[in-house]
């Protein structure tokens, strides 16, 4: 059984080997060493010294899946020729808790969890097991601050709304990416015509939220705004806005970021584009139409105005962001979909080890300098620049270089 009730589920208890998804292997005791369980794979992990600090706005990526139920004409899964769909699948759950356990035991961690990159979670035949494990790992061991799902929602069936809901100390938030507000701009922007099933499976949600007074998690329902979408912004807003007035949940309006809170948000977020061109004029549209709305945009915005096209600011991605694909594979940012970066695989070789090799230290020290001779990738990029970018202040590199 995927889903289980909220009065049964309790995030903040220990997991024993019959416990439901399997989960024995983040148990809320502190050990000295690892415990080896379970055909050998570490199972238990207590607390240890932490390699380097947490950063502000770090964030691991975690794919689990790289099929999608739709295809967004912003997203690479539009690109029926791109080398990241040439196989499909989904994470192993093994890789997944053996990532956290890893984690947990080399006390690395980040501000955020986000289970989300090309394809759709929801697809993962056990996601609520590896929900579930992310979030008992966060209360347990502190290697997240907070768990984020971006989703589609057009698998959110009730199953899976009770496998999220919960009363956890560790935040959560559920991104819902719908850019529509109906059916013919849906199937425009999202290529798939499925809007009907998403709007009645997200309304479902918010009801069962309601119903149960769950905490967890945030529902934020996004809108990219384009050219192509851009005078639906005011219905956007209204219609998620009464979705969860009329259910008594309290709900806010902001563009740029998501702001710490547990009220429901409608957000509105700035198309990321392939080109300087594009991407300038993109950002005007954004402006315009939050300008209109009279919702204000954070000060970073003002860096998009003029978008140049060659590099040398320091990319916070080498210190802040890595990116795991649904097969293991290990890169800087999830712009990366054509793996050029890559560090390694999990599925040799552990994450502590990949992220603080002598490969990624020889980068660090090239693009702490603004050296992007030998990333090619990224000497062309400007989302440095761009307002959906987590920057990297001179003493957070510093005092990342001098920890132990």
């Amino acid at each position: 059984m995927w889903g289980t009730a909220l009065a049964s589920w309790d995030p903040e208890a220990p997991l024993h080997p019959n416990a439901e998804f399997g989960l024995q292997f983040l148990v809320a005791v502190t050990c000295s060493q690892p415990t080896i369980q379970c055909d050998g794979r570490p199972q238990c992990y207590g607390k240890s010294v932490s390699l380097l600090p947490r950063l502000p706005g770090s964030y691991l990526v975690m794919e689990l899946a790289n099929r999608c139920s739709l295809a967004c004409v912003h997203c690479a899964v539009a690109d029926e020729s791109h080398p990241h769909f040439d196989a499909t699948g989904y994470m192993d759950v093994e890789m997944a808790e053996d990532l956290f356990s890893d984690l947990a035991a080399h006390g690395i961690s980040f501000d955020t969890l986000i289970l989300f990159w090309l394809g759709e979670p929801l697809l993962h035949p056990e996601f609520p097991r590896i929900w579930q494990a992310a979030i008992r790992s966060a209360g347990a061991h502190g290697t997240f601050a907070k768990v984020e799902l971006h989703s589609n929602a057009t698998h959110l069936n009730s199953r899976f709304t009770a496998a999220l809901l919960n009363e956890s100390h560790i935040p959560q938030v559920l991104h819902f990416s719908l850019d529509a507000t109906d059916r013919d701009r849906y199937l425009d922007v999202k290529g798939v015509d499925r809007y009907d099933t998403v709007v009645s499976n997200i309304e479902n949600f918010l009801t069962e939220k309601a119903r149960i007074g769950a905490r967890w998690p945030r529902p934020v329902f996004q809108f990219i705004v384009g050219s192509n979408n851009v005078e639906q912004v005011p219905a956007f807003q209204q219609q998620w806005t009464e979705a969860c007035a009329s259910r008594g949940l309290p709900v806010q309006t902001v563009a740029g970021h998501v702001p710490h809170g547990e009220d429901a948000v409608v957000f509105f977020r700035q198309l990321d584009c392939p080109t300087k061109e594009e991407q300038s004029a993109e950002n005007a549209v954004f402006r315009s139409a939050m300008t209109k709305l009279d919702v204000s945009i954070p000060p970073e915005a003002v860096n998009g105005e003029v978008v140049a096209g060659d590099n040398h600011s320091v990319c916070a991605g080498f210190w802040k962001s890595p990116v795991v694909s649904w097969d293991g594979a290990v890169t800087t940012c999830t712009r990366d979909s054509h793996l050029l970066n890559q560090v390694g695989s999990l599925s040799d070789t552990p994450f502590s080890t990949l992220w603080f090799n002598e490969s990624m230290r020889r980068r660090r020290a090239a693009v702490a300098k603004g050296d992007y001779s030998d990333l090619s990738v990224c000497q062309s990029c400007f989302i440095p620049r761009s307002l959906n970018y987590t920057g990297i202040t001179a003493e957070e590199v510093r005092s990342w270089d001098s920890s132990p």
